[in-house]
């Protein structure tokens, strides 16, 4: 649970898809909601969910399963398949259709098989579709003698007590008409009206033990087999077969080449001999226009990744041509033929299409492929139209490293094209840590990593680490710091002992990506007890809290994490003017005198650094401003003061200024005392200014013309 998450609009989907139930099946999804209750939405035997992609423009999901098991005698091959969901979780189609063929049985009901052979061909045919029902193949079931008997018809085979049926049906006896009888199946059975379909393989299986007694008519019959494409297996049971017409008469039956639809066996007992290999064979028909192509797609896993593009889905098969690789891209809503790319000219277990994304390009998509095994280093190719353009291989490359592991296409500056493909490779180990994420530029249609010059190569490392895994998911994150690009977010689940984190990393002006990450979240600080954090990264992201910031889904074992972006401020710090006053108080007890007082003073900003260290000015390398008030009792006078202050390299301000102001206050006139013009009162005083409601204590100075002592008078406030 968690290996894949994708987020929508209202809801989590979270995939677990090696869950096991009922006897060792895997794979099952889960819808969240944002209260942390998980709902079980599908729960299919085919490692459901290995792969999820979301198409945001209509808000359909794809989830994939790659190991839909077939078990033959010999081996068990392993398909997929990818189911579109909607919004409501409503199946909007499967890729490819899940209802892969329509498959008609004709037996041979005559008076040459004995009753006990009869009950042996029907073994033979339940064996055959147990095999098939995984699926949802349709099934059809018509007796031959003189005339055809149709006893179930597709869309009246049932699924649920299909075993009885097949006992209840009773041998008729009588001659052998052959191409009666498969006649009949084209018009009848195969027909619409009878449940078959346009869009699937159809295939007729022909089990009979002796010649026909029309065989003059099964040129006619075969040719309309054909018209309606349909392929037949003719299986040829018992002594009649060993002459030479009775053989030319079962390639007649058969679709060509004869030779790979043609089986025969010395008695009933022997059928069972050649299930797995009539099997095979079927499971290798590609489609409505199939060749019987043999055993190429057995081990394909389609569906190991997906992605959407432009009206296509795009779907890996890593296990195609001996895990050579590559992607079928299947048009969205529509029963076309899928095209593919699936290059020979790579090396055999290369693992094409581990990873896949698709480039936004002026000159249409552009699909990145990931092979993390291609020569035991890895190696990503792009392709255009189906066609190979790049072939791009690590740089100084490590055996294992696995180069290609994750591929993410970055459109930094939200012009819709992209700027940048990322390249993981999460076991590359580095002296003090594991796991590495190439930039790569990409230029028109060809992506550009610097590797043949070291000094341009851009890379995204995470903290030192003995295991970490840095880059084994990647995601394209909106942008959460405001500064107008997009971000990425690349998980590490192994760091801190296993326990995982994920960083963040800023996009940049210029199509550029910050190789400093911006935030390291470890599993440690958002809930004890976490285990490989950061293994998946919902590839979107949409408001879940309500607070109008994006949030961010993280997948761990077992749990899934939903993390609020913070909210981001800008300050802007406005300071052009600096308010000096001064209020003269009255703290003696006669309440009748006055006084009035003429204060000069000097203002020094920032005064604590020394120059050329200090920001604050009040013009251009001054920072003193000299200026006079005259006080009256009681009264608050005030005078502006003009300066500026420089910004730091960072963009940072200082807020708070160490300033100094000196003032001396002369007495200028006092009711109370007669005093002579020799014997003026002065005062004199430096205060630092640290908030505007310090109160400073002053005292007075008194000189005269000849000498200077102290006046002890009662201390006076000034408060500034």
């Amino acid at each position: 649970f968690g290996y894949q998450v994708v987020q929508r609009q209202s809801d989590l989907l979270v995939s677990a898809p090696r869950l096991q139930y009922e006897n060792n099946k895997t794979g099952r999804i889960f819808r969240c909601s944002t209260g942390g209750y998980c709902k079980q939405r599908a729960a299919v035997n085919m490692s459901l969910g290995l792969a999820m992609a979301y198409d945001p423009s209509t808000q359909n999901t794809m989830v994939c399963g790659p190991t839909i098991p077939r078990d033959c005698a010999s081996i068990a091959m392993y398909n997929g398949l990818c189911f579109e969901i909607d919004s409501n979780n409503t199946l909007v189609k499967s890729y490819p259709p899940a209802t892969e063929a329509d498959i008609a049985f004709l037996l041979d009901g005559s008076g040459s098989v004995s009753s006990q052979d009869f009950i042996r061909m029907k073994e033979f045919v339940k064996n055959l579709i147990r095999t098939f029902l995984d699926r949802d193949t349709q099934f059809a079931i018509t007796q031959f003698s003189y005339y055809p008997t149709t006893h179930y018809y597709f869309n009246t085979f049932s699924t649920s007590n299909w075993e009885s049926q097949i006992n209840n049906i009773r041998q008729f006896g009588g001659g052998t008409y052959t191409a009666r009888a498969i006649q009949n199946v084209v018009d009848d059975v195969f027909s619409p009206q009878r449940g078959s379909r346009s869009n699937v393989k159809r295939i007729l299986i022909v089990i009979t033990d002796g010649e026909s007694y029309d065989r003059q008519n099964l040129p006619a019959a075969t040719q309309s087999a054909d018209q309606k494409n349909i392929l037949r297996f003719a299986i040829g049971v018992g002594n009649a077969f060993t002459s030479t017409i009775a053989k030319q008469e079962l390639r007649m039956i058969a679709s060509q080449p004869a030779d790979s639809f043609v089986f025969q066996v010395g008695s009933f007992d022997a059928l069972d001999k050649i299930r797995d290999n009539l099997q095979a064979k079927i499971y290798s028909i590609k489609g409505p226009q199939g060749d019987g192509e043999i055993l190429k797609q057995e081990m394909s896993q389609e569906g190991f990744r997906a992605a959407y593009v432009s009206g296509v889905n795009n779907m890996t098969v890593v296990g195609t041509d001996e895990w050579r690789g590559g992607y079928k891209k299947y048009q969205l809503g529509a029963d076309l033929k899928p095209v593919s790319f699936e290059p020979m000219s790579i090396e055999p277990n290369s693992y094409l299409g581990y990873s896949m994304a698709v480039a936004k390009t002026n000159h249409g998509p552009l699909t990145i492929l990931g092979a993390p095994r291609n020569q035991h280093k890895g190696v990503v190719m792009t392709a255009f139209n189906e066609q190979l353009r790049d072939q791009i291989r690590p740089f100084e490359s490590q055996t294992g490293e696995y180069f290609g592991a994750e591929v993410c296409a970055m459109d930094v500056d939200s012009d819709g094209v992209t700027d940048l493909i990322l390249i993981s490779s999460p076991m590359y180990k580095d002296v003090d840590r594991e796991g590495r994420v190439y930039v790569c530029e990409l230029s028109r249609l060809s992506v550009v990593c610097y590797f043949d010059n070291p000094s341009q190569i851009t890379t995204l490392r995470g903290d030192a680490s003995v295991r970490g895994r840095f880059g084994s998911s990647l995601a394209v994150l909106p942008d959460i710091n405001a500064d107008k690009f997009n971000d990425l977010a690349v998980g590490a689940p192994l760091e801190n002992d296993g326990q995982g984190s994920i960083y963040i990393f800023r996009g940049e002006g210029g199509r550029k990506i910050n190789p400093t990450y911006s935030q390291r979240i470890a599993a440690s600080a958002v809930q004890s007890g976490l285990k490989s954090f950061g293994i998946s990264i919902s590839q979107s992201s949409y408001d879940q809290s309500g607070d109008g910031l994006p949030d961010l889904a993280v997948g761990s074992k077992g749990k899934v994490i939903l993390l609020r972006s913070r909210p981001v401020v800008t300050v802007t710090a406005t300071v052009s003017k600096a308010t000096v006053c001064f209020t003269m108080k009255l703290l003696s007890n006669k309440t009748h005198l006055a006084a009035r007082a003429q204060v000069n003073f000097t203002l020094t900003l920032d005064a604590n650094r020394k120059i050329p260290n200090n920001r604050a000015e009040i013009s251009k390398d001054v920072r003193h401003k000299s200026g006079s008030l005259n006080l009256n009792l009681n009264t608050k006078e005030c005078t502006d003061v003009d300066f500026f202050i420089e910004v730091s390299p960072n963009g940072t301000v200082t807020v708070i200024l160490y300033n100094y102001i000196i003032f001396n206050s002369l007495l200028i006139n006092h009711l109370s005392i007669s005093m002579s013009s020799s014997l003026v009162q002065k005062m004199l005083s430096i205060h630092s200014i640290m908030s505007s409601d310090s109160c400073l204590m002053v005292c007075l100075l008194a000189q005269t013309p000849d000498q200077a002592f102290l006046h002890r008078l009662k201390p006076q406030h000034f408060i500034l």
